[in-house]
């Protein structure tokens, strides 16, 4: 039967920041205590040599720092080599060590010392936690632990125009922290609810399509990690209660087709972690209904909608529905409606490998 042992071979597994980093970048940043004046990725003449400071140039410190950091974000968005993306980010790094360490020489002595400014303090603790992510690192919860530091400066003396990114990166954080350090401790849960909540409360509700975009990015987040399965069974289910009752409060939950779609992915993970409790001998899945009207459930959450990204998750959710049903007629009704979704993603974009497997297999037997 085509698909037979395609339970686990065609779950998705979001690949993430650090998975997209192949091996630990090995590049050196030439940082001095007047200003760092240059970052050398791989000492290619083929590559961007990045400026942080020119010489005789009365530049804001700060912007060309955003702008080093912002360089590192688009490598990222391009799919670029990630060691790209990490030498801009240790020489973010590298330099917000230096000016904060310069700040701190001045500010010695005098009785009110003042702080730098909040945007200051966002970008060391974003940086922290980017490179986290990225970089094979043994000591990965101490940068995480830095960067909320940091973040937590940036919350005391931030006003509206950064509130949203500094909670977002303080919800990422404690996301991450709990799956490096507390991923059993359930209770501390609520510590991460609480995080989320607030990084969606700072959304401008005047803006409908910022604040749904917003917000699914943080629950694709959410999803994302739950997905990895670093989190203990028991806090899985509750992030993804908390997903579910929280995305439905977004405008037009019913009808948009982002929305929904986020909302079928939920229920695909929820799917997955049972799927996972599956008896590889014998089959038998120890919550077998709940599996069934999981399944059933995404997939008609999804009908309809034609995005890739959806008709692609519908097909998978569709396939193993057909594993997991009794009776034949009914496997086959589910494997024939995944064949004509495979076959509608073929005519937008590329079939990922295992469906086009599952696609010949299909048809072999058909013939």
């Amino acid at each position: 039967m085509p698909g037979e042992n395609s339970t686990k071979q065609n779950k998705k597994r979001p690949m993430g920041l650090k998975a997209r980093a192949a091996k630990k970048q090995k590049t050196d940043e030439e940082v001095t205590s007047g200003g760092a004046q240059v970052v050398d990725d791989f000492g290619d003449s083929n590559t961007a040599t990045i400026m942080l400071k020119d010489d005789g140039e009365a530049a804001n410190e700060i912007d060309e720092l955003e702008g080093i950091y912002s360089g590192a974000l688009e490598a990222l968005d391009a799919d670029e080599d990630p060691e790209r993306a990490i030498t801009l980010l240790r020489g973010t790094i590298h330099e917000c060590d230096r000016i904060l360490r310069v700040h701190d020489e001045e500010q010695q002595g005098k009785k009110d010392g003042e702080p730098l400014e909040p945007r200051f303090y966002y970008i060391y603790g974003m940086a922290l936690f980017s490179i986290s992510e990225l970089a094979e690192m043994e000591d990965k919860s101490e940068y995480l632990q830095l960067a909320k530091d940091r973040l937590e400066q940036a919350k005391e003396l931030m006003g509206d125009e950064l509130r949203f990114k500094v909670l977002e990166g303080l919800a990422k954080v404690e996301l991450e922290l709990f799956a490096e350090m507390d991923a059993r401790d359930e209770g501390k849960i609520k510590d991460v609810e609480s995080r989320l909540v607030l990084a969606l409360g700072a959304l401008p509700k005047d803006l409908p399509e910022q604040l749904v975009a917003e917000s699914l990015g943080i629950f694709d987040l959410v999803l994302s990690l739950i997905d990895s399965r670093r989190l203990s069974e028991g806090a899985s289910f509750k992030l993804l209660s908390w997903v579910d009752g929280a995305i439905v409060h977004l405008p037009d939950a019913e009808t948009n087709s982002e929305i929904r779609t986020v909302q079928g992915r939920s229920k695909w993970v929820f799917s997955g972690i049972l799927l996972d409790q599956q008896d590889e001998e014998t089959g038998n899945v120890p919550r077998k209904d709940d599996l069934l009207k999981s399944l059933g459930d995404a997939s008609a959450i999804l009908q309809g909608i034609e995005s890739v990204e959806a008709l692609l998750l519908r097909g998978e959710v569709l396939l193993n529905l057909g594993n997991i049903v009794d009776g034949e007629e009914q496997q086959e009704k589910h494997y024939a409606e995944a064949v004509q979704i495979f076959k509608q993603v073929q005519e937008k974009d590329e079939l990922p490998e295992q469906f086009v497997q599952f696609l010949e297999d299909f048809e072999a037997e058909e013939d």
